[in-house]
């Protein structure tokens, strides 16, 4: 890629550090396929399960011991 280019060090769920080059304006979303195109990182954080898509997910912090309806599950999305 070009000087314009940026690295973008990812840390993966099993602590590894990898890097994503991308263009200047980038998404997360470039970040996410940029790795995707590494099979090391797909095979590390995969193991061995089946590549069923990837996503974000947002982290939400709610009480301890919150009863969820399913209604409130549905809001939440991503099935």
């Amino acid at each position: 890629m070009s000087e314009s280019s940026l690295i973008v060090p990812v840390v993966v769920p099993t602590g590894s550090l990898h890097f994503a080059t991308i263009k200047p304006d980038g998404t997360v979303q470039d970040v996410i396929d940029t790795l995707l195109t590494q099979p090391e990182v797909t095979a590390e954080v995969l193991g061995n399960l089946d590549d069923a898509g990837w996503a974000l997910q947002r982290i939400r912090i709610e009480k301890n011991g919150r009863q969820w309806e399913e209604e409130d599950l549905e809001k939440l999305g991503d099935g």
